[in-house]
């Protein structure tokens, strides 16, 4: 089962963009800094969230050590992965705002990445995370991103869905129709919330459920077939 998931922005956007988010201050949750120290003053942590700490583990546990994000965004979980070990990370986005990341020199490599037109620049060794990301596709297109990685040998995908259907979900769809209301501002179409069930299906014919965790998250590690 799925849901399209809005969301109601301090501009007056109509359609989801995120050059625009990325580079608008008021954007608070979105908005990625153009300065390191800005930066880090939004990513700082003295100690690894329990997200971390899950997904250090459990790359331990397999025995790799180096860390590609997919859509990493303002890669707020991937400065943590970074920090909080010796693992190579390198970080990626097809918003030209991911190049503001490689020149703060945080991480291993950032550059821009089309992940569907784009080859995938790993194999094996490299844990794949995707960081949020499948609000941004329909299920064709998370589909046939599974499949590209099955394809360029990747055998370990950590995937962090940004929306696990629930009913909590529900309320605050509900909740954001009622806000659109009240400020007389747009819902935007943001992608969709999905079931557990329905992620399944997705991955299904290249990957299974190795192990799966639940924080303020959910987290999924799945292992290729």
């Amino acid at each position: 089962m799925r849901i399209k998931h809005f969301g109601v922005f301090k501009n007056q956007m109509k359609a989801l963009d995120w050059e625009i988010l990325r580079n608008d201050q008021t954007e608070g949750p979105y908005y990625l800094p153009y300065q390191k120290k800005d930066y880090l003053l939004r990513v700082e942590a003295t100690e690894p969230s329990l997200s971390t700490k899950i997904i250090l583990q459990e790359i331990e546990r397999i025995g790799l050590k180096k860390v590609f994000s997919i859509g990493s965004g303002i890669a707020i979980q991937e400065y943590q992965l970074k920090k909080f070990s010796k693992c190579k990370v390198v970080v990626t986005d097809y918003n030209p705002s991911v190049m503001r990341l490689k020149q703060f020199q945080i991480f291993d490599d950032a550059f821009i990445l089309d992940a569907f037109k784009d080859p995938l620049p790993v194999d094996k060794s490299w844990v794949v995370l995707f960081p949020r990301i499948d609000t941004e596709f329909d299920d064709f297109q998370l589909n046939e991103l599974f499949e590209k990685c099955h394809k360029s040998g990747i055998n370990s995908i950590c995937f962090i869905p940004a929306e696990l259907l629930s009913f909590r979900i529900i309320l605050a769809e509900i909740k954001t129709f009622v806000i659109s209301m009240i400020k007389g501002k747009p819902r935007v179409f943001c992608g969709y919330a999905r079931t557990l069930g329905s992620f399944r299906k997705l991955w299904d014919p290249y990957y299974i459920l190795a192990r799966k965790f639940k924080t303020d998250k959910a987290i999924f590690f799945l292992q290729a077939k």
